[in-house]
């Protein structure tokens, strides 16, 4: 059964903040339309500059604009994650951690039901994958919640956090998202495209450790 946030008083105290500091975007290098020959780097290697030859190399771009494209790449290699351990967050400077409002409550202990051994190592990989992402982090922390795995159209499994607990004593939120068809608007004309995979959705900013988790 889904569980809805609750409609409460938010403090000061929980309050999302945001401190750039600077203009982030001064460093960042201009393009060059006339690349030198591709030079490897710590992160972006030439598995993975074949791989993005590759997939852009469908006839829309021109060979020069896939060479301004791997230069781009290489120049600002840090901007991109090709394996869960190079994933990283925000920088808590900036975004510092945000704790989660909820109402007085007592902590919940919940226990999960037994992984199936022919999947305990793929759930291990999984998890440790996730502690080298920094992701998953020890914890001495007075809540558990359950947790289980689920199949994703790939074959592969993804771990899948049950939260109805948090969700029964979190403040609701009174964000709302935009209207599609207002987003929709905005690309009227357009003739260009892309499409993008969403590595990261959801850890990008770290949660304060006064946080029910």
């Amino acid at each position: 059964m889904k569980t809805k946030p609750v409609t409460s008083h938010v403090s000061e105290d929980f309050q999302i903040e945001c401190h750039v500091i600077g203009d982030p975007l001064a460093t960042i290098p201009p393009l060059n339309p006339n690349p030198p020959p591709f030079i490897l780097t710590k992160q972006f290697t030439s598995e993975q500059q074949a791989k993005l030859v590759s997939n852009h190399d469908t006839g829309f771009l021109t060979s020069d604009k896939i060479n301004v494209l791997v230069d781009m790449v290489a120049k600002q290699e840090k901007a991109f994650a090709w394996e869960d351990s190079e994933r990283g967050s925000l920088r808590p400077d900036f975004f510092p951690p945000v704790r989660i409002p909820t109402i007085p409550h007592v902590p919940w202990v919940q226990h999960n039901r037994p992984i199936p051994p022919g999947l305990e190592k793929e759930v291990c990989e999984i998890i440790r994958d996730k502690i080298s992402a920094g992701v998953y982090e020890p914890s001495n922390s007075a809540y558990r919640s359950r947790w289980f795995c689920v199949l994703k159209k790939n074959g592969k499994l993804r771990i899948v956090h049950s939260l109805e607990p948090l969700n029964r004593v979190t403040i609701r939120h009174s964000g709302v998202p935009p209207f599609p068809d207002h987003v929709a608007e905005s690309f009227a004309g357009r003739i260009c495209s892309a499409t993008l995979d969403l590595y990261v959705g959801y850890d990008e900013r770290l949660i304060d450790p006064a946080s029910p988790t």
